[in-house]
C-alpha cells in the first residue's frame, strides 16, 4: 500500500473519529441539560464549544498524519501562541467568563428563573436570573432593574440561592 493511501485512510479515520466524538459529547450534553432542566440556549452554547474543541483536535491530528515536522509545528505553535497572547491579553476575562459558563453549566448550581443574592460587599444584588450566557448572567431585581454579572464572579463570590423567602407578588414567577 502506498504512503499516500495510508495517509488518506488515516485522515478519513481522524475526521470520522472527530465527528463521532463530537456527536457523542453533544448527546451527553443534551441529556444532561434535559435531566437538569437547563435552558436550551445553554445546552447549545456548550455544544458549540464541544464542536470547536473537536475541530481543533482533528486539525492537530491531521497535521501529525500528514507529517507536520516537530520543528515546523513548534514554529507554528509559538507564532500562534504569541499572536493569541497579544490578541487575547485585553480580553482574558472573556476566556475566564466562557470557562466559568461551562463550569456553571455542568455543576448547575442555579438556572434561569431562580432567585439569588450575589454578595459583593456594598454591591450586593438580589434578583431573578433572566439570562445565562457564555459571558454573563442577567439578574432582574424587584424594581425591574437588570444587572449584568460576569460568569467568573459567580464562581469567585458568594451566591445565595433563595427558596421562596420574601419573594414579592410581582416576582412570583421566580422559583
Amino acid at each position: 500500500m502506498s504512503t499516500f493511501l495510508v495517509k488518506m485512510l488515516l485522515s478519513v479515520a481522524v475526521v470520522v473519529g472527530a465527528l463521532v466524538l463530537s456527536s457523542l459529547l453533544r448527546g451527553v450534553t443534551r441529556r444532561l441539560g434535559a435531566r437538569r432542566g437547563l435552558a436550551r440556549g445553554r445546552v447549545f452554547q456548550v455544544a458549540v464549544l464541544i464542536n470547536v474543541l473537536c475541530l481543533v483536535l482533528s486539525v492537530l491530528l491531521l497535521g501529525v498524519v500528514w507529517g507536520l515536522s516537530g520543528d515546523g509545528f513548534m514554529v507554528f505553535a509559538t507564532s500562534l501562541v504569541a499572536l493569541l497572547g497579544v490578541a487575547l491579553f485585553a480580553s482574558w476575562s472573556m476566556l475566564s467568563n466562557a470557562t466559568a459558563a461551562v463550569i456553571l453549566f455542568f455543576s448547575a448550581p442555579f438556572r434561569i428563573g431562580d432567585r439569588i443574592r450575589f454578595l459583593d460587599g456594598d454591591n450586593t444584588v438580589t434578583g431573578c436570573i433572566r439570562h445565562m450566557g457564555l459571558v454573563f448572567v442577567v439578574l432582574e431585581d424587584q424594581e425591574g432593574h437588570h444587572y449584568t454579572l460576569p460568569n467568573n464572579l459567580l464562581l469567585q463570590k458568594t451566591v445565595i440561592q433563595l427558596r421562596g423567602e420574601g419573594i414579592p407578588a410581582d416576582q412570583k414567577h421566580c422559583r
